[in-house]
C-alpha cells in the first residue's frame, strides 16, 4: 500500500485557509441511529462541511444516499482536506452540456464534472444512474466513487483479495472488486455481522456519514507511521523484536515471525528479509486496526535493495554455496567472494562461523537471500564471467514453501511445474496436511475437483520431514512467480546469443547463458490480433526479422532476476489490448452478472465479450441445451435458479471469455407444452418460458409401474405441474419426473402443511380434521431428505416431537391420504454415524433416521465438528448432539449442536 506523503503536508495547509463550520451540528433526530459513536462521527463530518442536514434540523440518517450526492460527497472530501483543487469552471465547462443533457441538477454538475476528468466515474455511469439526479446509489458503486479517489493515491491491488474475503463477495460485480478491496485495506468499509458486504443494498446517510470521516482520516493523517529501529533481538533464529522510535514521539515494540510479517522496500512492493534490517534503518509501520501487519523501509542500508536470488541451502563446501532455487527449482553453485557480508539470524558471521551454523542446525532448512557480483577472469587461458556471492543473508526454518503449476494432484500428492522453470517435482502430504483454496480452508478432495477443472496454481509449505504441511490452491498466479518490468522496450537486436532493446535512447542487454537459461524462456508474438506462442528463441527471432517495421518487446523476470517470458509485437499498443496466455475453466456456473461470469468452485471473475459468432470456431457460445445460442438465453439460464448450468470456457490472459461451450445438468419448473414430433419441451420458471431439445423417448421415473406414458405428457392433462428434467452429457433432456406424482391430474384434493400425528394417518397444521393412510401398497409415497421409502418410517418421524416434516397429501374422494411428499425440515439427535452420502442420528425417543448428506453443508458449527469428519466418516459414535436443518427440497443446510 503505497502513500504519497507530500499529500499530508499540502493537505494541513489547505484545510487552514478553508472555512469550517465552528459549532456541533447536534441534530435532533441523532439518537434514531442505532450504532454507538453515531453522534460523533455524525457530527464530525457536519461540522467540517462534508455532508449537511436538513433545514428543519433533522439528519434522517435512513434516508438513502443518491448517486449525485454520493459524488458531492466524494468532491467535497477530495477538497476540503486540500489534496485536490476546487474545479476549474472553465474546464467545467467542457462537460455541462452533456450533463444538461442527462437532466444532472445544477448543484452537482461541479462534482460531476470533477469526477469525469479525473477518472473517478466515466460518462455511461453518468448517463445510466446519475441522469435525473434521484437514483439511489448502492453500496458498490459508492465504493467504487471512494476507490477510484483513493485509488489516486494509493495503491490497488489486482487480486483483490481482502475484498474476496467477503462472504457474499461473489455477488460483487467484477469491476468494483478492486475498489472495495482498497477500501478494506484501509479500513473504510467493513461487513456486516455476517461479513457480507450487501453490493447491491442503497447506502443510507449513516452510512455514508461513516466512510466520508473514515476517508477524512486518511487523507489528512495517512495510514503509515514512520519512525526509526533503535534496536533488534532475535530469539531461536525466527522471533525478532524491532524498538522503532516514532517520529511523532514514543516508541514502540514490533514483534515478527520469520515468514509472517513483510518488509517492503522503499515504496516498491520488493519484500527484504528480517534478517537485513539493522538499526538505524528508518521505516514505516503499516497497521490493520491496532496491530502491525507489515513494515516498510524508507530509509537505510536494505532500501531498494534486491536480492538477486532466494532459496534453500544444499551445502558448503570449498568456499562455495550449493542451494537450490525457491522459484526455478534449479539447484545453482556459486563462490563465495573474499570479504563478502554474511549475516545468520542477523548476526555477522564469518565464513568459519556459517560452517559451524549449517552443521548445527542441519536438521532445518536454511533460507537463504543472496546478491551477486559478476567478475571477469582467466581460466585456461580464455576469459570468462564468474559470478560471485557478495553478500549473503540466512534464516534458519522448519519450513520453507514452493510454488507452481499443478500438472497432477491427488489426495496425497501434488505434482507441480516450478514457475520460471521447465523442471517439475512432486510433493507428499503429511498426515496432518491443512489445505486451502485462497484463503478458504478446505479439503484435498475439493483442491483435487479444481485441479481437474483448468490450469491452476500451487503454493506448498514443506516440513523437516520433507512432507507437505499446508496447501495453498488459487486461480492465479502467486506475487512472488513473476514479475512484469512494465516497460515497453524498442528491440534493436535478438539472437541466441542476447536481446538488446532501447529506452528513451538508453540501451540495455539481456545476455542469455547461464545467468538467462535459454532453455528456461518463452517467446510470444503479436499477430492477428492475437499472441501465439513462439516457443524457442529461433522462431522469436524469425517473427522479429519477418517485419520491416519497428518491433517493441516486453521482458517477464522472475523472483530472482532471470528472464521467463518476452513478448514482442510491430503493435505497441498490443499489451493493452490482449494478454499473453489463454485460460481454460469449466464447472458449474454461479451467475453472471453485468456480463461476468463466475464458476461456483473459483474465486476468479470472468468478462464476457460484447459479441460472439456462434457460426465460426473463434468467439463462440454453445448452449448444447438449445437451438438458440446467444449470450442473452445464457445469462438467463446461468442467473435462474430453476436450472444448473455446466459450462466449459476459454479465457484470454485478461479474463476475457472468447469460447463457452455449456449445457444444462437439471432443470425444474412448471410444464408448458410437450412436442413428441419436434422433441422439444417447454417449462415456465419464475424467470420466464423456455424451450428445451429431448431424445426422442425421454426416460419416465414411474415408467416401470406404467402409470403414465410420453403420450399422456403430451397431452393437456399435465400442463401446470411441477416437472424435473434430466440431461445428458450433451445437454438434451433425456428425463422426466412429475414432482407431484402421475395421479396429479385426477382430481386429487391436495392439503399440505407441518404434519402432527393421528390415528392411521395424519393432522396438518395442528387442525383438528385428521387423514387416514390408504394402505402402504396403494399409495404414492415420496420423502425428500432421507433414503428412506417406507410408511412406517414415515409415521415415526411425524409422530417424533423432535422432527419436524412437512407433508404435501393428495386426497381421494373419501379424503384419504393417497398421494403423500414429505419434506423433513428439522431433526435433533444424538449423531450415531456418517459417511459421503448419509448422515445419521437417534432422537430422545429412542428412533433411528437417515438424512441425506450432500457434498458440502452450507454450515456445520458444532464444537469439534468439522466438515470432512462428516463426508469422512470420522465422526462416528463420538456423541455429537445435533440438530439438522434442511432447505424447502430436503437437502441439509446446517448442523448445529
Amino acid at each position: 500500500m503505497k502513500r504519497k506523503f507530500a499529500l499530508i503536508l499540502s493537505a494541513v495547509m489547505a484545510v487552514s485557509s478553508l472555512p469550517l463550520t465552528a459549532y456541533a451540528a447536534n441534530f435532533k433526530d441523532i439518537n434514531d441511529v442505532p450504532w454507538a459513536g453515531a453522534e460523533t462521527v455524525i457530527n464530525s463530518v457536519a461540522d467540517k462541511g462534508l455532508l449537511s442536514g436538513y433545514e428543519d434540523g433533522t439528519f434522517r440518517a435512513k434516508n438513502n444516499v443518491t448517486y449525485c450526492e454520493a459524488m458531492q460527497m466524494v468532491y467535497n472530501v477530495l477538497v476540503k482536506t486540500g489534496v485536490a483543487k476546487s474545479m476549474d469552471a472553465v474546464e467545467a465547462y467542457a462537460y455541462m452540456g452533456t450533463l444538461d443533457t442527462y437532466q444532472v441538477p445544477k448543484w452537482a454538475q461541479m462534482a460531476v464534472a470533477y469526477g469525469l476528468k479525473n477518472g473517478i466515474i466515466d460518462m455511461q455511469l453518468v448517463a445510466t444512474k446519475f441522469a435525473g439526479g434521484n437514483t439511489a446509489a448502492t453500496r458498490e458503486d459508492v465504493a467504487l466513487l471512494f476507490g477510484n479517489a483513493l485509488g489516486m493515491y494509493y495503491d490497488k491491488e489486482k487480486d483483490a483479495a481482502e475484498a474476496k474475503k467477503f462472504a457474499d463477495y461473489w455477488s460483487i460485480s467484477g469491476e468494483r472488486l478492486v475498489q472495495i478491496d482498497l477500501l478494506k485495506r484501509l479500513g473504510v468499509v467493513s461487513g456486516d455481522n455476517y461479513n457480507n458486504f450487501n453490493p447491491k443494498k442503497n447506502i443510507n446517510r449513516a452510512e455514508m456519514a461513516v466512510m466520508l470521516n473514515k476517508t477524512n482520516g486518511i487523507l489528512t493523517e495517512g495510514v503509515e507511521e514512520s519512525g526509526t529501529i533503535t534496536n533488534i533481538t532475535v530469539n531461536e533464529n525466527k522471533y525478532y523484536n524491532f524498538t522503532v522510535k516514532m517520529t511523532q514521539g514514543g516508541t514502540e515494540n514490533v514483534m515478527a515471525t520469520l515468514g509472517q510479517m513483510p518488509v517492503y522496500s522503499g515504496n516498491t512492493t520488493q519484500t527484504v528479509a528480517l534478517s537485513s534490517l539493522n538499526k538505524g534503518d528508518q521505516v514505516s509501520l503499516i497497521r490493520s486496526g491496532n496491530s502491525v501487519i507489515a513494515m516498510r523501509v524508507t530509509k537505510g542500508s536494505t532500501a531498494q535493495s534486491k536480492y538477486d536470488m532466494t532459496g534453500y541451502v544444499d551445502s558448503y563446501k570449498n568456499d562455495s554455496l550449493s542451494f537450490e532455487n525457491e522459484n526455478t527449482g534449479e539447484t545453482v553453485k556459486y563462490p563465495i567472494k573474499s570479504g563478502a557480508k554474511i549475516v545468520v539470524g542477523g548476526q555477522t558471521v564469518t565464513r568459519t562461523q556459517l560452517k559451524t551454523l549449517l552443521d548445527d542446525h542441519y536438521k532445518e532448512h536454511a533460507y537463504a537471500g543472496i546478491k551477486t557480483t559478476i567478475e571477469r577472469e582467466k581460466k585456461n587461458g580464455n576469459y570468462e564471467d564468474v559470478t560471485y556471492i557478495d553478500e549473503l543473508y540466512i534464516t534458519f526454518t522448519n519450513e520453507y514453501t514452493r510454488v507452481g503449476e499443478v500438472k497432477s494432484f491427488s489426495t496425497n500428492s501434488v505434482n507441480m511445474k516450478f514457475i520460471g522453470s521447465s523442471s517439475e517435482g512432486t510433493y507428499y502430504f503429511a498426515a496432518n496436511c491443512e489445505f486451502y483454496i485462497g484463503d478458504t480452508k478446505s479439503t484435498a478432495a475439493a483442491l483435487k475437483k479444481l485441479a481437474d477443472s483448468g490450469t491452476v496454481y500451487v503454493k506448498v509449505t514443506v516440513n523437516a520431514d520433507e512432507k507437505v504441511s499446508k496447501v495453498i490452491m488459487s486461480e492465479d498466479t502467486f506475487d512472488e512467480g513473476k514479475k512484469d518490468t512494465s516497460r515497453t522496450y524498442k528491440v534493436k537486436s535478438l539472437n541466441d546469443k542476447k536481446l538488446v532493446v532501447e529506452e528513451n535512447k538508453e540501451t540495455t542487454t539481456f545476455t542469455f547463458g547461464s545467468t538467462n537459461p535459454l532453455d528456461n524462456i518463452t517467446f510470444y508474438g503479436y499477430k492477428n490480433k492475437d499472441w501465439e506462442n513462439l516457443g524457442k528463441v529461433d522462431k522469436a527471432e524469425a517473427f522479429a526479422d519477418d517485419t520491416d517495421d519497428t518491433m517493441y518487446c516486453k521482458v517477464v523476470m522472475n523472483k530472482s532476476n532471470k528472464v521467463t517470458e518476452i513478448y514482442l509485437s510491430t503493435d505497441k499498443q498490443a499489451w493493452n489490448k490482449t494478454s499473453d496466455e489463454k485460460r481454460e475453466r469449466k464447472g458449474t456456473v454461479a451467475s453472471i452478472q453485468n456480463d461476468v461470469l463466475k464458476f461456483k468452485t473459483s474465486s476468479v471473475s470472468y468478462t464476457m465479450l460484447d459479441k460472439y459468432n456462434t457460426k465460426d470456431s473463434d468467439n463462440t457460445i454453445k448452449i448444447g441445451s438449445t437451438e438458440t445460442q446467444s449470450k442473452k438465453l445464457l445469462t438467463r439460464l446461468a442467473n435462474d435458479s430453476a436450472f444448473e448450468l455446466y459450462a466449459e470456457i476459454v479465457a484470454d490472459g485478461n479474463n476475457k471469455v472468447t469460447e463457452v461451450d455449456a449445457r444444462l445438468t437439471a432443470a425444474t419448473g412448471k410444464l408448458v407444452e410437450y412436442d413428441q414430433d419436434k422433441k422439444r419441451i417447454k417449462i415456465e420458471t419464475s424467470g420466464g418460458e423456455y424451450e428445451l431439445i429431448t431424445t426422442s423417448k425421454p426416460k419416465l421415473t414411474d415408467e416401470d409401474d406404467k402409470k403414465f406414458t410420453l403420450d399422456d405428457i403430451a397431452t393437456s392433462k399435465y400442463v401446470g405441474e411441477e416437472i424435473k428434467l434430466g440431461f445428458n452429457s450433451s445437454g438434451v433432456v433425456n428425463q422426466f419426473t412429475l414432482v407431484n406424482g402421475p395421479n396429479v391430474g385426477s382430481g386429487l384434493t391436495k392439503v399440505s402443511g407441518i404434519a402432527t400425528s393421528a390415528a392411521n394417518g395424519l393432522q396438518v397444521d395442528g387442525k383438528s380434521k385428521a387423514y387416514s393412510f390408504l394402505s402402504e401398497r396403494k399409495m404414492t409415497l415420496r420423502v425428500y431428505g432421507s433414503p428412506t421409502e417406507s410408511l412406517d418410517t414415515v409415521k415415526k418421524m411425524i409422530a417424533d416431537p423432535n422432527v419436524k416434516v412437512y407433508v404435501e397429501a393428495g386426497l381421494d374422494d373419501q379424503e384419504r391420504v393417497e398421494t403423500l411428499n414429505v419434506y423433513i425440515r428439522e431433526a435433533a439427535g444424538e449423531l450415531t454415524s456418517c459417511d459421503s452420502d448419509y448422515i445419521r442420528i437417534r432422537t430422545a425417543s429412542g428412533n433411528k433416521f437417515s438424512l441425506d448428506l450432500p457434498g458440502k453443508v452450507k454450515t456445520c458449527n458444532v464444537k469439534g465438528l468439522k466438515q470432512e469428519d462428516l463426508e469422512d466418516g470420522n465422526a462416528d459414535n463420538k456423541g455429537y448432539t445435533v440438530k439438522v436443518v434442511l432447505t424447502d427440497a430436503g437437502v441439509i443446510s446446517s448442523i448445529t449442536g
